[in-house]
């Protein structure tokens, strides 16, 4: 048997706020983690943090709203291709499905500031304030409008019906939970991560609200006199004293220097949640949920007996604390910032998988600007831990979204995976069909001159000094004025007897190379044809010892054809940390980082060597240069490598050390969570049989 709940609260609500005197301003934040961040980015966001209370005159509060997670929303693209379409629905039905299996939760945080006094001009001033802290220190956010806030008429209990154990309101029954204690120790930014992240819906708020330096002074030596009376009590009796006076006597004294030190301001913080249930069992159950999780973190928290209905208000931004709170300084509440858990949800991403605690569908818009400085991607990960399915993985997404990929492929990996999604694949080979001609490797032969003098560098294995480089030139320009007044294309082979005198080392090689099986790849006009935008080109049935020129020959052609037909595209380049012992190579890697962005375009580079890559400045530019980076399983010695050149924390690289098959640790621009790379059986199917 309930009771409706007394009207005055909300009345009085509806009354100020109809008279102006209550403004109210609120910022959605992005879903970071901030515990994720560098270790120097951490301390710097947790001075901010109280600097920022050290300067409020306004109470801060944190609304936190935490809801099942639904499916991901169509990307909105015309997939007129069936292949894409295929793809696509496969995807989306299989995250539906595992979202109803497996609920997963999702938060949203919302910071509130408001004035008693009406003062529109102070509160934006205040508003500024807190702004320029979040995003001083990475956190994107933008004003809410009020509107959207609700009003007073959303804290009307009219219809409420307050009970022992939960209130019932339209469409269910909550049950109120306040604070009771807080961790007797010393914490850091991110401890509130237990109770936020509960698998459970629930509001939460976290209120923060300045205090008086007096009457501050004076809690605390009520407090103290209060706790050593209980001890010298104890004594007096002969027992051992209670634990929980000793550490409360602790924390008081160190709160009561600090504050007459001036070091720092009193705050009063008061935490209100309010778990969801579709009845009062489900709505308890929702409760003890978070009150254990709460407890793993050192937080106790109590329900809030006959006062539930008072707590879902607290929870609500124009809302009251339900208690009195704890006294604590601004030190300590800045780390109640509760951005702990980084959510990758971009509209008409990739969909790369799930997050790795939360379960959460992990989407990823490689070509938003707003979020990452460019398209490059990075996959990372050693032998066996899921590198080339993740990175085919990520093909097939962009097909889907209509997004082409031009591949370059030495292990004959993506043969499957072209054909299947209706793609193009090409072998080079003495035994295959297709021939490049360097001199199409750029707008005009003349432009390819460099290139071709960096391909017969390659080929003589980059040993040649900058004489022989400039001899090498002047022979490609004599051969390039001789094709034009025959009016052919030059080919490589075209210079060897120019160098027979000036660089015999070099004519030695190209005599090999522009001879033979091998002369139908490298000394003959191209006949390849890249058709669509999804192909690949393998270079298995090449000799190993040319692959690197190889490579460089594609790339360079593919460079072109990118700049000749600017469009969003991936570049990818697998095992790429071997090709870096060739600087020719390393050139023209650290040239695609950097430029791609600038025709619209994406390079996507993986390795499962990532020191052959870090070994070198050009390869640590490249690694370094992609905005969105997926590191897989490593090694020791080679986590602590991508622990210096990512700013990895101490806890991402004991991850990235004992990552599972498919596992990676994402960064993604400021954002950096652990990842499970799950994909639908049709994906499977296409990735797992290659």
């Amino acid at each position: 048997m309930g009771i409706p709940c007394g009207l005055s609260g909300a009345h009085a609500l509806r009354r100020t706020a109809a008279e102006g005197a209550v403004t109210v301003a609120a910022i959605a934040l992005e879903p970071l983690d901030l515990t994720a961040l560098e270790p120097a980015a951490q301390a710097a966001c947790t001075d901010s943090m109280g600097r920022l209370l050290c300067a409020l005159e306004v109470p801060l509060q944190f609304v936190v709203r935490r809801r099942r997670a639904s499916p991901p929303s169509s990307s909105g693209v015309d997939r007129a291709d069936r292949v894409a379409a295929e793809l696509d629905a496969a995807m989306r039905a299989h995250q539906a499905q595992m979202l109803a299996s497996l609920p997963a939760f999702r938060s949203e945080v919302t910071a509130v500031i408001r004035r008693a006094d009406g003062d529109q001009g102070a509160l934006q001033r205040q508003l500024g304030m807190v702004i320029e802290m979040l995003r001083g220190v990475g956190v994107r956010c933008q004003v809410v409008p009020g509107d959207a806030l609700g009003g007073p008429a959303d804290l009307d209990p009219v219809g409420w019906v307050e009970r022992v154990r939960a209130v019932g309101v339209a469409g269910g029954t909550r049950c109120g939970l306040e604070l009771e204690r807080l961790p007797g120790r010393s914490v850091g930014l991110g401890w509130l991560h237990t109770v936020l992240a509960a698998a459970a819906e629930f509001d939460a708020a976290i209120h923060l609200i300045p205090v008086d330096a007096a009457a501050a002074h004076r809690a605390v030596e009520r407090r103290l006199r209060s706790l050593t009376a209980d001890r010298l009590l104890e004594l007096d009796r002969g027992r051992i004293g209670d634990p929980a006076v000793d550490v409360g006597l602790e924390a008081a004294e160190a709160l009561r220097d600090r504050l007459a030190r001036n070091e720092v301001r009193p705050v009063r913080l008061s935490i209100v949640v309010a778990a969801h249930g579709r009845d009062q069992p489900a709505a308890r159950h929702a409760a003890e949920v978070i009150r254990a999780a709460a407890a793993a973190g050192g937080l106790r928290l109590r329900h809030a007996h006959l006062r539930h209905a008072a707590a879902l208000r607290g929870t609500h931004p124009l809302g009251e604390p339900v208690d009195a709170g704890k006294l604590v300084d601004s030190a300590a509440a800045a780390t109640c910032l509760p951005l702990t858990e980084t959510l990758c949800d971009d509209p008409g991403g990739y969909r790369l998988g799930v997050g790795r605690r939360s379960g959460v569908p992990v989407v990823v818009d490689v070509f938003d600007s707003s979020k990452h400085s460019n398209a490059n991607t990075a996959v990372f990960a050693t032998s066996g831990h899921g590198k080339s399915f993740t990175l085919g993985a990520l093909v097939l997404e962009a097909a889907a979204h209509g997004v082409g990929s031009l591949i370059v492929d030495p292990e004959g990996e993506y043969q499957r995976l072209m054909h299947a999604s209706g793609g193009q694949y090409l072998r080079l080979g003495r035994r295959a069909a297709g021939a490049l001609n360097v001199f199409d490797a750029a707008p005009t032969a003349e432009e390819a001159i460099p290139v071709a003098v960096d391909l017969i560098n390659v080929l003589c294995g980059s040993v040649l000094g900058e004489v022989e480089r400039a001899r090498v030139d002047a022979a490609l320009h004599g051969a390039v004025v001789s094709a034009a007044a025959a009016g052919r294309m030059p080919l490589l082979g075209d210079c060897v007897a120019a160098l027979e005198h000036k660089a015999p080392r070099a004519a030695t090689v190209l005599r090999r190379v522009c001879g033979g099986a091998l002369g139908s790849i490298f000394n003959a006009p191209s006949d390849i044809d890249l058709e669509g935008e999804l192909c690949a080109i393998s270079l298995r049935d090449l000799p190993h010892e040319f692959v690197p020129a190889a490579t460089l020959l594609i790339a360079q052609w593919l460079w072109t054809r990118v700049r000749r037909e600017p469009r969003r595209r991936h570049i990818v380049l697998d095992e790429v940390g071997a090709l870096c012992v060739h600087p020719p190579l390393r050139d023209l890697l650290v040239q695609l980082a950097r430029r791609c962005r600038k025709y619209g375009a994406s390079l996507v580079v993986a390795t499962q060597n990532v020191e052959d890559l870090l070994r070198s400045e050009e390869g640590s530019v490249v690694a370094t240069n992609c905005a969105t980076v997926l590191l897989g399983g490593h090694r020791a010695a080679e986590a602590a490598h991508m622990e210096r050149a990512f700013g990895l924390t101490e806890a991402q690289r004991r991850f990235v050390e004992h990552a599972p098959r498919g596992e990676f640790l994402l960064l993604a621009g400021r954002r950096r969570c652990e990842i499970r790379v799950d994909v639908p059986d049709l994906h499977r199917a296409i990735l797992v049989a290659q």
